[in-house]
């Protein structure tokens, strides 16, 4: 995690686990929207910090790493989870129809 985030490490991890266990399509939505990657058969999140995410997206065999960076630094949990909410349903919006 970088040194200027505010964001704890242990809560880091357990929305990272959290939205791996519950939102994997959000994920796959994230990775389609954000990070402008057409295919994608799973998305994964690996890391979160104050200042966005990775997410490794797997497509046609292939593995990708990618960071989708929030437009403002998070400082507690619930900022987090207001961000990835807002993120999640501006991805559904542009991702509708899609496969």
């Amino acid at each position: 995690m970088p040194e200027n985030s505010s964001l704890p490490e242990a809560d880091a991890d357990r929305i990272v686990a959290h939205m791996n266990a519950e939102h994997p399509d959000d994920l796959v939505r994230y990775a389609k929207a954000f990070a402008d990657v057409k295919a994608v058969d799973t998305a994964h999140m690996t890391r979160l910090d104050a200042e966005g995410f990775a997410l490794e997206i797997a497509a046609a065999g292939a593995t990708t790493t990618v960071r989708i960076d929030f437009e403002a630094s998070l400082d507690t949990v619930a900022e987090a989870r207001s961000t990835l909410v807002d993120l999640a349903m501006r991805a559904r919006k542009r991702t509708k129809g899609e496969g």
